[in-house]
């Protein structure tokens, strides 16, 4: 199918590949902190609330699931993860009004909605600190072992000195015999004690090291395996009035024919109603509305306020070029009332007006500063995380470049307090862009604007705002538009809408109730050509990284304003980014399924896809 529609081969064998892998948990969750919801991705802190604590108490999480540890455990270790959809799908209806026009007949698409917990397993990371603070505990056993043998030592010594002494003294041979003998005697025998401890000490040591060994061998086989895994999903089919339910994974084991089973079977489908609630929030909340529609009010403001002259406006003009005139074809073409594409193949594009408004709600400035975003949700530590690995990386070099330009035509504080037409262009931002918005998580009656600063006063505030800015319309927009369509193109991994509603608790599920479910073959089709157009390259698009081969061009363009001063800086930081990108190469290989998505040779420096 990807072949009529003229995708690209490596993404159709890509697109095969998924079709292999993808009912395996570990894809499952590979999938959810690589792909583009992986912005929804926060740790569970203090313990189990709400649902999910209900959840527990009625035994729907059971313990094999998370490897037979407690729950408390796993959480005060911080590895137990959760996606919620459900408050933006809250009152969004089914869809399928205009599946007629696609399939021939009218069918309800519903919308369901579904939360997700993960859960990261024990690592031989842990394992190696375990069998490390043993050796710690055996090395300090034995220094005290070896400080009391030298006072025993120096004690027995003394006491043959004293006693030899003493025999002397008596002049009597046969006497100084007995008295040596003895002491002799007395000393062989705590000597042997103590080569007997010296033997047990090596076999202690010798486990240790065959325990160190077999984590070694474990973490060799592990090294390609995510240590992430869904162990609880939760869908409510709320437009219905329809109780809620729980899926957990089988026991292992336990399943004789994964296309037979109907445990397996179950916790496939609960996953793909998962998978279908994340596919609508994705297209409009995290691709549309964040990383499209935020950045027309960015591109707008910079036009309206800042002369062509001005530095940031030099700066940021390369990286808001197109913006505008992109979101406009979307507006008519994707997301029109009469023109609604999504409305075709998704459960959601039906009320895709109120989706958008629910999505915009958890829009805000600083979940959009990358590193702290990533501490505030608990997400710092968590292994084989490249989606975090990449942005963080990339943010760094980025807000580099942003300093060191900045610092061309800034040179105090005052300097930025005083340019009335950067304050003009931060507050328009705010107040017009974003006046409507109440920030994500706020109290009734706080300050509007998603979170956006009023004004910026410092050098510091200054290099973060538009460090934020520029991430946002380049490395972000790629995150979530390019290199996608590999999973959502293969509709088993992520149906975009599903025709029967969610199955009761009890129900026993089969393969035909599945493929009753996933959408027809022209819904796939769509989907596939959706999915296409959106993550292929613009042919004016720039780059990060130029690559000759592939005609992608580089940073600098032709009518670029720049200064020798600012010509130098953006040179190194397209040198920091050539070595990102060999760091993301030298990481993909031997990889089954590559994360390449952010190397800069495949980063557009703006938003014109």
């Amino acid at each position: 199918m990807g072949e009529l529609v003229g995708w690209l081969k490596t993404d159709i064998k890509d697109g095969l590949k998924v079709g292999e892998i993808f009912q395996d948990d570990t894809e499952f969750a590979r999938q959810i902190i690589q792909g583009p919801n992986s912005t929804k991705l926060r740790q569970i802190k203090g313990g189990l609330f709400g649902k999910w604590y209900e959840a527990n108490e009625k035994g729907m999480l059971p313990k094999y699931a998370i490897d037979g540890e407690d729950i408390e455990d796993v959480i005060k270790d911080g590895r137990l993860f959760e996606i919620l959809n459900s408050e933006v799908l809250d009152g969004i209806g089914h869809g399928g009004k205009a599946s007629k026009l696609i399939t021939g007949t009218d069918k309800t698409w519903y919308v369901v909605q579904a939360d997700c917990l993960l859960y990261q397993r024990k690592s031989t990371k842990v394992e190696e600190k375990e069998v490390e603070k043993e050796q710690e505990q055996q090395q300090e056993q034995e220094q005290a072992q070896e400080n009391e043998n030298e006072k025993a030592i120096e004690k027995e010594d003394k006491e043959k000195k004293e006693k030899n002494e003493f025999d002397i003294s008596l002049s009597s041979s046969s006497t100084y015999q007995f008295s040596t003998t003895a002491t002799s005697g007395s000393t062989n025998t705590w000597v042997d004690k103590v080569e007997e401890k010296n033997t047990e000490k090596e076999k202690e040591k010798e486990k240790l090291i065959e325990k160190k060994e077999k984590v070694i061998e474990k973490e060799e086989k592990e090294k390609n395996e995510d240590l992430l895994v869904p162990v609880l999903i939760r869908l409510e089919n709320k437009n219905d009035g329809e109780k809620e339910t729980f899926w957990h994974p089988p026991e292992q084991g336990t399943v004789r024919d994964s296309k037979t089973d109907p445990k397996h079977l179950s916790w496939l489908l609960a996953k793909m109603y998962f998978r279908c609630a994340d596919w609508g929030i994705y297209s409009i909340g995290t691709h549309y509305a964040r990383a499209h529609a935020m950045n027309e009010v960015f591109a707008t403001s910079m036009y309206r306020n800042l002369p062509s002259a001005h530095p940031l406006f030099r700066l940021l003009q390369p990286h808001f070029q197109g913006i505008i005139g992109i979101n406009m074809q979307a507006r008519a073409n994707l997301i029109a009332p009469d023109q609604n594409a999504f409305a075709k193949f998704m459960s959601s594009g039906d009320n895709l007006p109120d989706l958008l408004v629910n999505c915009c709600k958890e829009l805000d400035y600083k979940s959009m500063v990358v590193p702290d975003d990533f501490e505030t949700r608990g997400l710092k530590d968590l292994p084989g995380y490249f989606f975090r690995d990449d942005t963080v990386a990339l943010w760094g070099i980025l807000k580099g470049y942003i300093e060191e330009m900045v610092s061309l035509s800034y040179f105090s504080e005052d300097d930025v307090t005083k340019d009335e037409e950067l304050q003009k262009f931060v507050e328009e931002i705010k107040e017009i862009g974003f006046g409507s918005f109440e920030r994500a998580g706020a109290e009734a009656g706080a300050e509007a604007g998603a979170g956006f600063p009023k004004c910026i006063t410092t050098k510091e505030k200054l290099v973060e705002y538009l460090t934020v800015l520029i991430f946002n319309v380049s490395i972000f927009h790629t995150s979530v538009n390019f290199k996608v369509n590999k999973y959502l193109g293969y509709l088993p991994n992520a149906p975009p809408s599903l025709r029967l509603t969610p199955p009761a608790q009890d129900d026993v599920i089969t393969m035909e109730r599945i493929m009753e479910t996933l959408p027809q073959y022209e819904v796939a089709l769509a989907t596939v050509v959706v999915t296409g157009i959106l993550g292929s390259f613009s042919p004016i698009e720039r780059f990060y990284v130029a690559t000759k081969a592939e005609n992608k061009l580089g940073y600098m363009g032709e009518n670029m304003a720049v200064s020798v001063e600012q010509e130098a800086c953006i040179k190194s930081m397209v040198k920091n980014m050539e070595k990102y990108r060999d760091v993301i190469t030298k990481r993909n290989v031997g990889k089954f399924l590559a994360y390449d998505v952010l190397s800069p040779d495949n980063i557009p420096i703006t938003t014109q896809t």
